[in-house]
């Protein structure tokens, strides 16, 4: 059991390693960006399967929830800086209420680079990088199987914050960067026995947080 799940992370690194530049970031459980591109390989190295997406969307558990609302559709691009706006302001608020200043910011919010964060006060002692992201593959929290994440362009987009380390030690006081992680719910495929709503956890990058050294 153990060395089949070794495999199979190995081979989502390996995959994620060949498509990074062309797919989005490089994230530890997810890859492939919808707002990116859409040509990003799965876990068996086959092309993004939008048929069954299409067919998921028009039939699956999730349909009779969406039938007879007529919302419109929010750009992709509103939602993008609303999600980083909302992220930053909380950044913010949370260095505030810890007694720390702020330092830096997101930069570059209408683009899909990444935007630096400079985590020098308070209890951010460790420099992280935050944007976000429309993950098309996924690591499923509850059965550790590759799933495939629906994303359909531009009318069901599953966006979401992700924030990544980008030292591993702390500044300021001796100690050590650690990745922190967020369970995020999406609508999946296979619908599989733990996914009878559609729905599946995958972890998703949420910060960086600094773990001192005792002998300090």
């Amino acid at each position: 059991m153990c060395s089949r799940s070794l495999s199979i992370y190995i081979n989502l690194a390996f995959i994620a390693c060949c498509v990074v530049a062309d797919c989005g970031p490089r994230l530890k459980y997810t890859w492939g960006d919808a707002l990116q591109g859409t040509d990003c390989p799965g876990p068996d190295g086959a092309a993004y399967p939008r048929h069954l997406v299409n067919r998921a969307l028009k039939s699956g558990p999730w349909q009779s929830s969406r039938q007879g609302r007529g919302v419109r559709t929010v750009d992709p691009a509103i939602m993008r800086r609303a999600l980083l706006d909302a992220h930053a302001g909380y950044s913010e608020s949370a260095r505030v209420h810890s007694g720390g200043n702020r330092t830096g910011r997101a930069t570059n919010l209408p683009g899909l680079s990444p935007a630096p964060t400079n985590s020098c006060g308070g209890t951010r002692l460790c420099r992280t990088r935050y944007n976000t992201t429309a993950p098309m593959y996924g690591v499923s929290l509850t059965s550790g199987q590759p799933v495939t994440i629906v994303q359909k362009f531009p009318d069901l987009l599953q966006q979401v914050v992700f924030e990544v380390c980008e030292s591993s030690e702390c500044s300021m006081v001796r100690g050590t960067c650690s990745q922190t992680y967020v369970p995020y719910l999406f609508l999946v495929l296979p619908l599989g026995p733990v996914t009878l709503t559609g729905q599946d956890y995958v972890l998703v990058e949420s910060g960086c947080v600094c773990r001192p050294d005792p002998v300090s």
